[in-house]
């Protein structure tokens, strides 16, 4: 760690700091000065007495070490940065508690952090540019060796010390890809600084290594340009561009550098992982072919300059635990929007009203410098250990703020996930919280009575959901046999549902859950099944099993010789 920290300052959900705990002695660790405070805990610059050595020593929040999620999470951070042994890898020393209090010892690094450097010296020199980049992507090889993605690529977690050595920090949004997953994230968090987001982070994709790659194109552009690539209003504003749009060419920017160095970044941010490079391996060997291009050394054609595309040579991330998408597809309609990133923009939201985001980002000689994105001011921590108290709320602040959408159809499809990301919070945490399910009643039959026509369809499908699970099958197969004509449930076209396969599962689990609670009295229509099985083709999902007993199923026609074939 540096005195440029990756863990810069940020409220805590009761808006305050917590309290500096230097000059004390925990352990073996003697604690001299806070260096930076973040979601998780604070990091401290440490004298292990011992050992007579300076170390940063980073400290779980004391509320947080009496969670078990928490402290798992904080656990396999250190484990999976304990397997990166690598010279450009802050590394971990140990992990230890001291009067309940959770924490881990990592090397310290003197020197200051990537975005502090350019902040006070401005753009680095194409040699000094082109030796961090080898260092961070021999990092990055490193760990996609041991089938770890960072997930939070960015200047502040590159730091730099005085003898040019460069490390890179900040393992806690990280995640195997093979082997034992870190799976210790909410379902459907998009993780990461939305200033340097990959496309399919941004839309909860699945990833790769190559994720931090285009990440890591995005840093050096900031790098070389002195600028990040996108910049807006809020993080959803950014995000979206990473998405949607194309950055002004480098070469536009800084005519000076040399073309070569301009193709090398171009292709690290290629929208479609296909596009980009296919491992960190790849970008080294261009890197080195550069370095003999300006020494004047013949050299191989660099893989930037051509236009092949391969695939993947690495596995994704297990599609039992992958993000699921939410309603984005090829025009990312909806961007960090599941549950968990609902509290990242609630967040953002909350920064931005109150205009401190960039006061509490100056941190004399520890943060970022002035200007600094106020999204970027910490990883999602925020949002990964926010309760789902704090979820709802934040996702209520987004629906109030879309009430009102206008005729603008890119407004009402975000307005319509934020209806159905809190519909689907609200649904999960029916068996934990008594309440939630009437609150999800209560929730779906306000929006079931607006004008605009998406909001209104999620409030009549989760009436539908809610009394079925309020084991109420008539009333809520009645509501489903309405639906099942909606215009916007019909295929081809702009379905609220298409690109959102979790509500369709919610659905396909009432639509059972009414079939077994059917009575004689008030038989379960089998139509609704085909409903079921279309919305999951809609939404990219293989065909629910079909769970009525074989001699109830419906019969294939019989075919008589000599007769056409009997349509369906």
């Amino acid at each position: 760690m540096t005195q440029g920290s990756a863990e810069t300052p940020s409220l805590t959900a009761a808006g305050r700091e917590q309290a500096d705990l230097s000059g004390q002695l925990i352990g073996d660790f003697l604690l001299l000065r806070r260096i930076g405070e973040g979601g998780m805990g604070q990091v401290y610059l440490a004298e292990q007495v011992s050992l007579k050595r300076r170390v940063a020593l980073k400290l779980l929040k004391r509320e947080l070490a009496n969670n078990e999620v928490s402290r798992r999470r904080f656990e396999a951070e250190a484990m999976a940065v304990a397997q990166l042994t690598h010279p450009n890898i802050v590394q971990v020393h140990a992990v230890g508690e001291e009067d309940g209090l959770r924490y881990m010892v990592l090397e310290y690094v003197d020197g200051r952090n990537l975005r502090d450097f350019i902040a006070r010296k401005g753009p680095p020199d194409v040699p000094q540019a082109l030796a961090i980049m080898r260092q961070v992507a021999s990092a990055l090889q490193r760990a996609a060796e041991l089938g770890i993605i960072h997930r939070d690529i960015k200047p502040e977690n590159i730091l730099l010390t005085r003898q040019g050595e460069v490390k890179v920090a900040d393992f806690g949004l990280s995640r195997m890809v093979e082997g034992q997953p870190l799976n210790l994230t909410q379902s459907g968090v998009t993780m990461g600084t939305p200033l340097y987001m990959s496309p399919e982070q941004v839309e909860g994709k699945p990833l790769d290594p190559r994720t931090d790659l285009y990440s890591f194109g995005v840093t050096c552009y900031h790098m070389l340009a002195g600028h990040p690539p996108f910049e807006g209003e809020n993080a959803f504003a950014v995000a979206l561009q990473h998405v949607q749009a194309e950055p002004v060419p480098l070469e536009q920017v800084r005519p000076d550098l040399p073309p070569a160095l301009c193709a090398i970044v171009g292709r690290l941010m290629a929208k479609k992982p296909e596009d980009r490079y296919q491992s960190p391996r790849e970008v080294l060997n261009d890197l080195q072919a550069l370095s003999g291009m300006l020494a004047g050394e013949a050299t191989r054609p660099l893989i930037a300059t051509t236009a092949a595309v391969r695939p993947p040579p690495v596995p994704a991330e297990p599609a039992a635990r992958r993000s699921r998408l939410t309603l984005a597809g090829a025009v990312a309609v909806t961007l960090l929007l599941a549950a968990g990133a609902g509290a990242l923009l609630g967040w953002v939201i909350r920064q931005a009203d109150a205009g401190r985001a960039e006061e509490r980002s100056r941190i004399e000689d520890t943060g970022p410098a002035a200007g600094t994105d106020p999204a970027s001011e910490t990883p999602v921590a925020q949002a990964l250990l926010g309760s789902t108290y704090e979820q709802e709320e934040a996702l209520q602040r987004l629906i109030k703020a879309t009430e009102n959408p206008g005729k603008d159809p890119l407004r009402q499809r975000h307005g319509a996930q934020y209806r159905l990301d809190l519909g689907l919070l609200l649904l999960r945490e029916r068996e934990a919280d008594a309440g939630a399910l009437r609150r999800a009643e209560k929730f779906f039959q306000e929006q079931s009575k607006s004008p605009i026509e998406q909001y209104a369809l999620v409030g009549q499908l989760g009436e539908a959901v809610v009394l079925a699970f309020q084991d109420k099958p008539a009333e809520s197969n009645a509501r489903f046999l309405k639906l099942q004509g909606h215009r916007l449930l019909q295929p081809g076209t702009s379905q609220v549902l298409r690109f959102n396969p979790e509500w369709v599962r919610m659905i396909g689990k009432a639509i059972e859950h009414n079939y077994r609670n059917s009575r004689p009295d008030a038989p379960f229509p089998p139509e609704l099944f085909k409903f079921r099985d279309r919305l999951a083709f809609m939404a990219g999902l293989p065909p629910p099993p079909d769970i009525r007993p074989l001699d109830s199923r419906p019969k294939p026609p019989i075919k008589k010789p000599g007769t056409a074939p009997t349509k369906p």
